[in-house]
């Protein structure tokens, strides 16, 4: 295993949660673009696609702030535990809906906001509890290994699944692997020990660090709300285009395997080498090239330069986002009295993710009502592709912590 880099710094629980993290990706993998794709199918509106994700990111945020409290009073692991159950729950009702889904895509993004809400905000918790500064690098290249090797996989399978058998009726067969998987995680998450809190949910106490410009916090959130611009549109945007560019879900699974391929390269590479002292150099170049890679879409949009886009961004992506994670979570370790409030700095923090996400989702609604040729949307997607530098220009902002 020393391929991997000095995984023995990491103890039971960290492979735990990997595991866990590792069968959220491979459910996800194998269907979580390819509902936007059979939503498209059903009904060719890429208004209705983004209805579906605004709501999602929404009911997310809001659904973070229960959450935390849930993690504070109550216990991480139940919520963690819910959030994948929900999950579960969201692809029984895409079966149960079938063909009428496009009519209930308000609540369908709301099931999955709520479920992915509880997941992401117990799973960062506890990242930040089971790991600490000297592991934390390692711990985030395997766990991108991991979602690699799943991205790899499953959307490959998905494909194939779909385009030879009846396509709706493969649909509903990934789906339900989704499902299956979902379950298997929820069955591993018993085996994480429980982990209960005491004290005060305060969060209010640390929002108000978003407006103090002397607080490392202040730098942190600016760079999330650029990270959330970015994510919110390309998670769900670039996959469809490169659906609607081929027309085949099979050319879709080839592509998101790829590029999953490429991601895995990288992110083995990141978690093997990267040093504390390179993070701002890191997070810059890879920003910077990730942005590169969208500027082939401005002479046209087609399925090679989608591939250059989505390969390349693959290829770029952990150079930029391993290091920035860890410099997230090393300011909420700062110190003891940060540490404590470990659940409010997560909620927090996805919160700015979300806003972002938000906010690039709303600005995708009102381009798409103006300006419906597909062609067109690239002149967002350029301005998207290069937000991440001023995650970098905000992050660099904070001073390397002194390793302890």
């Amino acid at each position: 295993m020393r391929l991997l880099g000095e995984t023995n710094r990491l103890d039971k629980a960290a492979w735990l949660l990997l595991i866990i993290s590792g069968l959220f990706a491979l459910s996800t993998a194998l269907s979580n673009t390819f509902v936007n794709v059979y939503l498209w199918k059903l009904k060719k509106d890429f208004a209705l696609i983004g209805r579906y994700n605004l709501v999602n990111y929404a009911a997310m945020a809001i659904t973070f702030i229960g959450a935390g409290r849930m993690a504070k009073r109550v216990d991480r692991v139940i919520a963690i535990r819910l959030g994948v159950a929900l999950q579960a729950f969201f692809y029984l009702a895409v079966l149960w809906l079938g063909t009428s889904a496009p009519r209930y895509v308000t609540l369908l993004g709301m099931f999955i906001g709520v479920g992915s809400g509880f997941f992401w905000l117990a799973y960062n918790v506890l990242y930040f509890e089971i790991t600490e500064r000297y592991n934390r690098d390692i711990y985030n290249g395997i766990n991108g290994l991991l979602t690699s090797v799943a991205g790899i996989v499953a959307p490959a399978v998905s494909g194939l699944v779909i385009t030879r058998v009846d396509q709706l009726t493969g649909y509903r067969v990934i789906f339900s692997l989704s499902l299956s998987v979902f379950l298997v995680a929820v069955v591993i998450s018993f085996m994480l020990k429980r982990r209960s809190a005491r004290g005060i949910y305060r969060l209010r106490d640390i929002l108000r660090l978003t407006f103090n410009r002397e607080s490392h916090w202040y730098w942190v959130n600016l760079a999330m709300i650029a990270q959330g611009v970015r994510e919110g549109l390309f998670a769900f945007l670039i996959s469809l285009l490169v659906y609607v560019a081929t027309g085949s879900e099979l050319a879709l699974g080839g592509y998101l395997t790829v590029s999953s391929a490429v991601a895995l390269i990288s992110y083995f590479l990141v978690g093997r080498w990267m040093r504390m002292s390179w993070r701002n150099e890191s997070i810059l170049f890879g920003a910077v090239m990730m942005g590169v890679v969208v500027l082939p879409l401005m002479w046209e949009v087609n399925t090679w330069t989608l591939i250059i886009l989505g390969v390349g961004a693959a290829l770029f992506y952990p150079v930029y986002m391993v290091p920035l994670t860890s410099v997230v979570f090393d300011v909420i370790g700062e110190n003891q009295r940060t540490a404590r409030l470990r659940v409010e700095y997560v909620v927090a923090r996805e919160l700015s993710l979300n806003t972002g996400r938000i906010l690039s989702v709303g600005v995708f609604l009102w381009w798409i009502r103006r300006m419906p040729d597909p062609s067109e949307v690239k002149w967002l997607v350029l301005a998207v592709g290069f937000v991440q530098i001023f995650a970098w220009l905000t992050i660099r902002r904070i001073p390397l912590l002194e390793q302890e």
